[in-house]
């Protein structure tokens, strides 16, 4: 316990010396950030439009094919695809006839490269096999590769993928090294150097790696004094995620409910299987509840949306609100809205549960949400 103790400290100080760091850099202007200001963090579509703008060789950034090979020398082990680069185009949101690719490279010479891109969204029933079929017809087998690019290099869900074969990719690792790469090129380019170094730092920020170096040696250092301990703490990441959220966010869940007259519970929130989440509902609503929903066996995708709490159809009009940007389906007729912040619960948003901040953020979209109805006497059987 006394190590455990003495850990504590250590990390402590290490973590109040990068705080500061933080603090100071903001003053100096370093942390301004316009793809943060622009709120791009967890939209596919935009990271794709961003990523693909620096790949295409006949993009503004005036380097030609540079991004594109440096990308390529990222990802592929032994060029497995001889993308011609120089004659490469590359497009965004590709039309299949059958689902749209996120991201596709193609050559003069009849290679392709797919690239699915998901920050936080889940796969869509049999995404990859299309996107296969679909590659296998227009460029032949042994002239294509399917790139699966996610936060932290996910594997895609066995319905997307079943049978095929593709590879995993990550912002934490791929996109953060071939940014580096391409800084490293633009030297005496300032403003191309310039917004690849605010999209790197922007990505750090998404995959938590914003660290300052020697703080992060140093905390690594003080790790591997502490084998046991930080032992310890991995292995109780997943009590410790119900802890918090039982300790520090249901019963504050709650408080708000009785304050508003309204009802909250959470459904399967931590099972093993299957989709999970948490609703608050007026009392007069006996079917309608404001839902914070993931459908993946793990606590990140969330989204929130307006559906039935029991599991059955609400039987509503379909009819987009202004609070969600997606638009409506069979099971979320007033449309859905993925969740601009603590999508993911990360160690980093199980600090922000016992701080308070996420309940605060959470609570704030319920009454937003409330508003909105009731402005538009929306039916909320």
């Amino acid at each position: 316990m006394e190590q455990l103790q003495k850990l504590f400290q250590d990390v402590n100080v290490i973590l109040q010396k990068e705080k500061v760091r933080k603090e100071e850099s903001r003053k100096r202007g370093e942390r301004f950030n316009v793809f943060e200001m622009l709120g791009v963090a967890h939209y596919e579509v935009t990271h794709s439009k961003i990523i693909a703008g620096f790949l295409n060789p006949q993009g503004s950034h005036g380097q030609g094919d540079l991004f594109l090979r440096l990308f390529l020398q990222t990802i592929e082990d032994n060029n497995e695809i001889n993308i011609n680069t120089s004659h490469a185009k590359v497009y965004t949101e590709y039309d299949t006839g059958d689902g749209r690719i996120d991201i596709l490279i193609e050559d003069n010479i009849g290679h392709g490269i797919v690239i699915e891109n998901k920050v936080y969204a889940g796969d869509q029933p049999e995404q990859l096999i299309r996107y296969n079929s679909f590659a296998e017809n227009k460029y032949k087998k042994g002239n294509y590769t399917i790139y699966y690019l996610t936060l932290y290099g996910y594997e895609a869900s066995g319905n997307s993928a079943n049978g095929i074969v593709y590879k995993c990719i990550s912002y934490s690792e791929h996109i953060i090294n071939w940014l580096l790469l391409c800084i490293q090129e633009c030297a005496t380019m300032p403003l191309v150097r310039e917004t690849l170094v605010q999209y790197l730092n922007h990505i750090k920020q998404l995959t938590n790696q914003d660290m300052d170096s020697l703080n992060k040696e140093e905390l690594l250092k003080l790790m591997t004094a502490y084998p046991e301990c930080v032992a310890a703490i991995c292995n109780a990441q997943d009590s410790f995620k119900q802890h918090v959220y039982n300790t520090f966010v249901k019963p504050k869940f709650s408080d708000f409910c009785e304050s508003h007259k309204m009802i909250f519970d959470d459904v399967n929130l931590f099972s093993p299987k299957g989709s999970r989440g948490f609703y608050f509902r007026k009392e007069e609503w006996k079917q309608a509840a404001i839902w914070f929903y993931t459908e993946h066996s793990g606590e990140w995708d969330f989204f929130m949306g307006i559906s039935n709490f029991s599991g059955e159809r609400l039987m509503v009009n379909q009819v987009k609100i202004d609070c969600f940007n997606i638009n409506p389906q069979d099971d979320w007729p007033y449309g859905k809205e993925k969740l601009s912040k603590y999508q993911v619960w990360d160690m980093q948003t199980l600090a922000e549960m016992i701080n308070g901040h996420y309940v605060d953020y959470i609570t704030k979209l319920v009454l937003i949400t409330v508003e909105e109805i009731d402005k538009k006497r929306l039916p909320m059987p």
